[in-house]
């Protein structure tokens, strides 16, 4: 290919392009034009659809005959337009955090750059005679070249931003051609180092646009509040030739007209609205705006609000607010970077199911149709711009570099030109993770005259400020990524100038996060800091296809023969690739509820409810109440829609008769009431539980009267009783077998253990824990002796836990007692190494056979929970199956924790099975598999069908934290106790047995 090259150029950026403008679609009717459903515009031709395709290795293989208006495209490829060419074949997908995938010398990129033609024939709409056309691309990465009918066009790069043509000249009647080479690399790939997926392509929609002469270039609308809020002026400000002779129509958000005004000749209009109903993500209603101008209709939607800081604390609409967030990057798992309108609508539904309120559009500006999206559901966006130097950040290489300045404010420019009319638009973002030098400086000084209206945000400048750095122009919050909690709490008692944010904190990957309830309490404690962003919203994982088995498979980094890559950190998200809600994000809901609810006289029934929205009633929810008793429900009410305003609460008495006995609860249940978009009625989006005081309720028992027998032999005791024979191992220190009316009920015997599957959080602490030998431990006894004693046999064991070529660390004794009833019960005396900072668990392991696949159990439930990762889940009584407890995250983990459990039963389709209790709670886990064989797979679908049922019996875990990007896990969350005391009850299950009856039995 011999066109003049610029893609190794930091100032060729846009050749023949447009200026940036906002993003809108003109109209040829009036009567289309209030849908803004683009498809319905006369003067919108889509060009997205199957394009002819052409791949080369190196552009320099490119053939100039193939750019050609009359090129034969017999024997192209065809490919679909939006999308990536490495999900269709060309190339291979390469999932890279913060290293370039190529040798880092900027501006050059590599001589062999793969490059795709891209080909497509249209026709003109007969009736765009006289109007001059435009040809939009909304994304491509990572430059392009364009040629209509074989005449170069232009050349433009940024690749989540829009560039636009106006391609008049270059038309003729009937067929035209339009041929577009698209470069994997270029110079702005140096400024687009996201951790992300690197794929290429056409991955956004390509259409037409047809506009009158002297039409409308730009647009802003501005919302200026009186200082009641009584009043609000929409200022107008028109781009185009005589825009005097322009109209604009106002409508309420019910879509009654309120009126019209006209621009003066500079462009400008102003319009009041007495008593404005004003946008929040609470509360998003939406202003109708039409212009008339030049003959054509240009549709709008304006929210009308504020946004501020007043003396370091955010405020919108004059309230402070809570920014409860999730970082959202523009993917799909089948489609890549192309993604549909209708994924991006079950992002912002599960969102607001799940009480998320912002998102900030991590490392780069998203499809335009998604900030209207969420104007219209009601989200605060974050507008990150399409900048990250992440393989050279600590260098500042670029950022401080004045060769780049140009390329650094493009970017930033051409974000803030498209998104300003966008009310859910509250902070403009300089890019991520690019050091900082005097190209941010000059950005932040562009956005804050450009649009004083909204706040400016960048991270970068917290490592100068650590290092005593002082810049005549700084972002006007202070961002932090994944700073302890404490550090936070600290900053916020001690600076008094900015508002403190976190655009990520909680990395959510895989089996957490396990801190949000931490960090919560201290952006609740202080009306400086305002919120913060969970790292992140999706998991990537891509669609490869489905194993044998028919489960679909997901790849991650180093499933697409990269030589570079970093495996699974892409899979990090709240959702799954199917957008289905994690463990985590279940977590983050009830984290980020809207109501708290405090217990202030349990007796009498008397508590505090408050409100946490920040503009609406509580009355939007209904609250009902259950008490339950055993885990059985027995009274239940509802107080209705309570009238409280919003950051206020309330005293209420709930009139209740408390139960005399049992473990007693009373919870109650937050509902949607309303009709919303996004939230069905009835759905429940907050819960608070309360202990209720009653007392213990005991079953009392005599011991059966009948002899137990003991016999040992071949370093095994076996113990025998009425219905019974347990086999005891002496070089185990615990059960080899169990037998229950004649059933053996162990696949395997049980052992002691310290060991997990370590979890994606666990990435850095598991090198301590192999370290230590954890992950390959096995039993050493000193001594075992058995003893008889009335209606009882004891052994004692003395043993420590051992691993080959390490000193010893773990040690212990054990009492291991069995009754005549067949009930077992273990109190184990543990004393901890100081070389070990803190175990992953500690506990027994057991397997039985898979038919015994049907668990029941009091405790924390329904879902998975841990120590520090529970406020999801109450106490109650729960069934499900062992497969229903493990979850199916991308690379198995660590999983299926239930903390805090009493009692446990575990059993097949006729119950039988074995039952654990411990009255003051153990952490309880039944899977299909150990903690070896998870950790041992890479993905989910490399997991073997099981032919067991694994029960943990801890006395506990350690908690999941989020340490994989995070800080380490908090030490009140750790299992660092050096020594302490495990007690268990275990035994067989009788099919007519009450589960209850065996929880509260006390033998006498």
């Amino acid at each position: 290919m011999r066109t003049k090259r610029y893609h190794q150029n930091p100032h060729a950026l846009h050749i023949g392009c447009e200026k940036p403008r906002a993003y809108y679609i003109p109209y040829g009717s009036s009567l289309d034009a209030p849908s803004m459903q683009r498809e319905k515009s006369d003067r919108f031709q889509l060009l997205s659809g199957e394009w002819a395709f052409a791949y080369y290795d190196s552009v320099e293989q490119v053939p100039e005959e193939r750019l050609e208006a009359d090129a034969s495209m017999k024997g192209w490829d065809r490919i679909p337009v939006p999308a990536n060419w490495q999900l269709h074949g060309y190339d291979a997908p390469q999932y890279l955090n913060t290293r370039y995938p190529f040798p880092v010398d900027p501006p050059f990129v590599p001589a062999d750059n793969p490059a795709g033609v891209y080909a497509r024939d249209f026709e003109l709409n007969s009736e765009w005679d006289g109007l001059k056309k435009y040809v939009v691309f909304e994304g491509v990465d990572a430059c392009f070249y364009l040629y209509v009918n074989g005449q170069p066009a232009g050349y433009s790069q940024v690749a989540h931003m829009t560039s636009e043509f106006e391609i008049s000249r270059f038309l003729r009647p009937g067929k035209n051609r339009m041929t577009v080479v698209v470069l994997k690399w270029c110079d702005g790939s140096y400024l687009e180092c996201q951790d992300k997926f690197r794929m290429s392509g056409i991955f956004r929609d390509v259409y037409l646009l047809a506009r009158p002469m002297g039409h409308l270039t730009d647009l802003q609308i501005e919302t200026r509040l009186a200082p009641d809020y009584r009043s609000a002026d929409l200022v107008f400000t028109l781009d185009m030739l005589n825009p005097e002779d322009a109209v604009i129509a106002v409508s309420d958000p019910d879509g009654q007209l309120l009126g019209r005004v006209h621009p003066d000749e500079n462009g400008r209009a102003v319009f009041q609205v007495e008593n404005p109903i004003l946008w929040s993500a609470e509360t998003p209603e939406l202003y109708g705006v039409l212009i008339e101008a030049a003959g054509e209709f240009i549709p709008e939607q304006v929210g009308i609000r504020e946004i501020r800081i007043d003396k370091g604390v955010v405020r919108f609409n004059g309230r402070t607010v809570k920014f409860k967030g999730v970082n959202r990057h523009d993917f799909d798992t089948r489609h890549g970077f192309a993604v549909p309108v209708s994924a991006m609508v079950e992002d912002l539904v599960q969102m607001k199911r799940h009480n998320v309120n912002a998102i900030r559009t991590s490392h780069y500006p998203n499809d335009p149709r998604f900030l209207q999206l969420c104007d219209r559901y009601g989200f605060y966006v974050m507008d990150e711009a399409d900048i990250e130097t992440h393989g050279i950040w600590d260098m500042d290489r670029l950022s401080d570099d004045p060769e780049w300045q140009e390329a650094y404010l493009d970017r930033v420019e051409r974000m803030v030109e498209r998104d300003k009319n966008r009310p859910s638009v509250f902070s403009w973002s300089m890019g991520n993770e690019s050091g900082f030098g005097c190209n941010h400086v000059e950005c932040l000084r562009w956005t804050e005259a450009r649009d004083p209206s909204r706040i400016t945000h960048y991270e970068g400048h917290a490592g100068q400020e650590e290092q005593g750095k002082e810049w005549e122009v700084v972002p006007q919050v202070c961002s932090r990524m994944y700073a302890d909690p404490n550090w936070c709490r600290e900053y916020c008692e001690n600076e008094k100038e900015r508002a403190l944010i976190l655009c990520e904190y909680s990395h959510a990957m895989g089996n957490g996060p396990g801190d949000l309830k931490d960090y919560w309490d201290e952006i609740y404690s202080h009306d400086r800091f305002c919120g913060g962003f969970v790292w992140e919203w999706y998991n990537h994982g891509l669609y490869q296809g489905d194993a044998p088995d028919g489960r679909p498979k997901y790849g991650y980094g180093g499933d697409f023969g990269e030589i570079h890559h970093d495996g699974n950190f892409c899979c990090d998200g709240l959702v799954s690739p199917t957008r289905r809600p994690m463990p985590g994000l279940t977590e983050y809901k009830y984290v980020i509820q809207p109501v708290r609810v405090e217990a202030l006289d349990l007796e009498q029934g008397l508590f505090r409810i408050v409100n946490l929205y920040d503009f609406t009633y509580l009355s939007r929810l209904e609250c009902r109440w259950e008490i339950t008793r055993n885990g059985e429900p027995v009274e239940s009410g509802s107080l209705g829609a309570l009238s409280i305003p919003p950051q206020r609460s309330e005293t209420v008495e709930v009139s209740y008769t408390r139960p005399v006995d049992g473990r007693c609860f009373i919870r109650f249940i937050f509902s949607q009431i309303g009709e919303s978009p996004a939230v069905p009625v009835g759905m429940e989006l907050a819960f608070v539980q309360f202990q209720l005081p009653a007392a213990e309720s005991v079953l009392s028992a005599r011991l059966p009267d009948t002899l137990l027998s003991v016999s040992e032999e071949a370093g095994q005791i076996k113990v025998a009783g009425d219905g019974f024979i347990y086999t005891f191992d002496k070089r185990q220190a615990a059960f080899a077998q169990l037998e229950a009316g004649g059933r053996a009920l162990l696949r395997s015997p049980m052992t002691f253990q310290a060991w997990r599957a370590p979890t994606d959080n666990d990435r850095d602490v598991r090198r301590e824990w192999q370290g230590m030998g954890l992950d390959r431990l096995h039993t050493y006894v000193y001594d075992c002796n058995w003893e008889q004693e009335e209606h009882c046999v004891a052994i004692n064991a003395d043993f420590a836990l051992v691993s080959d070529t390490f000193p010893k660390q773990i040690e212990g004794s054990c009492r291991w007692k069995i009754n005549t009833a067949g009930e077992i019960s273990l109190s184990a005396d543990l004393r901890v190494g100081e070389r070990i900072a803190f175990l992953p668990r500690f506990g027994l392991r057991l397997a039985l056979d898979r038919s015994c696949n049907r668990v029941e159990y009091f405790g924390l439930g329904p879902g998975d929970s841990y120590i520090d990762r529970k406020n999801a889940a109450y106490m109650g009584r729960f069934r499900d199956t062992v497969a229903g407890l493990l979850t199916d995250y991308i690379r198995p983990q660590e999983c299926g924790n239930h903390y805090a459990t009493e009692w446990a039963a575990v059993y097949d389709k006729s119950r039988r099975g074995l039952f654990f209790r411990r009255r003051d709670g153990f952490d309880f886990q039944a899977l299909p598999y150990t903690a070896e064989e998870l950790d041992a797979a890479g993905h989910n679908y490399d997991l073997p069908p099981s032919d067991k049922t694994v029960v943990c019996l801890d006395y506990r875990q350690s908690g999941v934290g989020s340490n994989s990007c995070g800080p380490r896990l908090a030490e009140k969350y750790q299992l660092r106790e050096k020594e302490f005391t495990m007690e268990l009850t275990i035994s067989p299950l009788d099919p007519a047995a009450s589960l209850w009856d065996k929880a509260n039995v006390r033998y006498e």
